[in-house]
């Protein structure tokens, strides 16, 4: 997994709204989780979910939806990901990619879809636990236990993790070379003019929004707008697929209910692609414009 450094610790917050704000250096996915990535994680931990731990073995099934294979024709004609096999000792889960007629050898590098808050956390506990077949999903940078609703903090220790909505938002729009009022811009693409949704690679300010892709292609792969690029080098955080934090928000209560969503995705409008359009959702939601990228402590392909 190819990240980024994200330096200049101890920035300051955008004035706008209060975000942005690091006070320690950290890496990030300079690009979303692809299909490829996914399903290397999928073949290591759930082809055979029968652990003795029911609520384990409910989470590691969740861990791959039908949506995943039968999308929406406007989203992808082929799909995404397909399961066979029954899940036992004897006939295991077998995942495997579908190859799309679109993007032939470049669907592999797809963001993937349909991913929940829970199902990003297992893929940074295994991650955080070395991203083996033995690695555990369900302890590590989140201490999840077969969890699958709830709002989890992140452990102090975690070597990979969902960034923070700090944390995402620093790599998205902060630019300490920007000169003028704040070293800020409205948009991931170094811009504070609307990107464009022309086809790909498009120019250096285009993004995946909107509904701008043609039918059957609007999963695209990810860093396929080669020259929209944030100052400290990540792609696509400008649409084509919402991406996960693990900061909460809290309901009248003041209790922790919900989880950020940021970036826009390839379905929604331009609001949701500039600095003032995240959204909150429970963390087991998931639909085909919801993914995530991860972030670690150093530099690390």
């Amino acid at each position: 997994m190819t990240v980024v450094e994200v330096g200049d610790p101890g920035n300051p917050a955008d004035t706008q709204t209060g975000l942005g704000a690091v006070a320690e250096p950290f890496a990030i996915g300079r690009y979303e989780v692809t299909l490829d990535q996914y399903l290397r994680f999928l073949n290591a931990v759930a082809t055979k979910p029968h652990v003795s731990n029911a609520f384990k073995r409910d989470a590691l099934l969740e861990l791959w939806l039908p949506d995943m294979k039968n999308t929406h024709d406007y989203v992808s004609k082929d799909g995404l990901i397909a399961r066979t096999g029954q899940g036992t000792a004897e006939a295991p889960f077998l995942f495997n990619e579908i190859p799309d007629s679109v993007w032939g050898a470049r669907s592999g590098q797809r963001g993937m879809l349909n991913i929940s808050w829970f199902a990003a956390a297992r893929f940074a506990n295994w991650m955080h636990n070395g991203a083996t077949v033995e690695a555990d999903t369900e302890n590590g940078a989140y201490t999840l236990n077969g969890a699958r609703t709830g709002v989890i903090p992140r452990n102090t220790d975690a070597r990979w993790w969902i960034p923070s909505q700090h944390e995402w938002y620093k790599a998205a729009f902060y630019d300490p070379t920007r000169t003028g009022a704040q070293p800020y811009w409205t948009y991931p693409t170094r811009s504070d003019t609307l990107p464009d949704t022309q086809a790909v690679p498009g120019n250096t300010n285009s993004a995946n929004y909107n509904s701008g892709q043609p039918a059957g292609q609007r999963i695209t792969p990810v860093g396929a707008y080669t020259q929209s690029i944030s100052y400290y080098g990540t792609y696509d955080q400008a649409g084509l697929l919402w991406e996960w934090s693990d900061t909460s928000y809290a309901n009248h209560e003041d209790k922790p209910t919900t989880l950020g969503l940021l970036g826009g995705s390839w379905s929604l409008g331009q609001i949701n692609v500039s600095k003032h359009g995240g959204r909150d959702y429970l963390p087991q939601y998931n639909d085909d414009d919801t993914g995530f990228r991860l972030a670690t402590r150093g530099a690390s392909k």
